[in-house]
């Protein structure tokens, strides 16, 4: 269903109304194809998209490890302040 390139983004409202599945389904599916290999893409504007280009994908990638050293950080200050 989805297409290469950041135009083409299908938001998760719009594969919830293609699949007929609920957001919770959908999610987990998409991260489960990722997990397989496929580079599926996403961003807040664009929604979820195959990339169509390196600039895409380095994009995104750095857009995950922005997220994922966000949720470290706040896991750390949660550790700390339960040991205080």
């Amino acid at each position: 269903m989805l297409l290469e390139g950041s135009e083409n983004g299908l938001h998760l409202q719009d594969l919830v109304r293609l699949t007929g599945e609920d957001q919770r389904m959908v999610r987990k599916m998409i991260h489960e194809e990722r997990r397989l290999g496929v580079p599926i893409l996403s961003d807040n504007i664009s929604g979820y998209f195959l990339p169509s280009s390196q600039q895409e994908r380095e994009a995104c990638v750095q857009s995950l490890r922005h997220r994922a050293k966000e949720i470290l950080a706040a896991a750390a200050a949660i550790e700390k302040a339960v040991k205080q």
